[in-house]
């Protein structure tokens, strides 16, 4: 056994979607990059942002995306930002975040924090994190 093996951090989030070029187009439109995509038998594309990266998964039967496991599910895909006010502004403008959507704001979360939720294109919640702490 290696003792030095240990946990170094998060590799990727996996999102499932019904339309892999409108999740891509979508992902692209935040900032994010396209590293790599392939089929090997569901259809894959690799996004990165900053840290963040992501796997978007397109199966070949599309019935698996009403299938959720009943033992849990990742609630939401948080995307760390600055200027959160700054970043919605641009991404009403431009109809990725609706209109309506109010940023939050709790002082009593890790020294301070400004968020905001709002949908992907397959339906994954999206959080956008501003750290106020120094």
């Amino acid at each position: 056994m290696n003792t030095n093996a240990k946990l170094t951090g998060l590799a990727h989030i996996g999102i499932f979607t019904g339309d892999l070029e409108k999740s891509i187009a979508f992902y692209e439109s935040l900032g994010f990059h396209k590293d790599a995509q392939c089929k090997p038998g569901p259809e894959l594309a690799f996004l990165s942002l900053g840290t963040c990266l992501l796997e978007l998964i397109c199966p070949e039967d599309k019935s698996a995306l009403n299938k959720r496991n009943a033992d849990g599910w990742i609630g939401h895909v948080c995307i760390e930002c600055t200027h959160i006010d700054d970043l919605v502004a641009q991404y009403k403008d431009r109809g990725i975040i609706p209109p309506q959507a109010q940023v939050s704001y709790n002082a009593e979360i890790l020294g301070g924090i400004k968020n905001i939720f709002f949908d992907g294109p397959s339906g994954e919640s999206i959080e956008l994190f501003d750290y106020l702490k120094d």
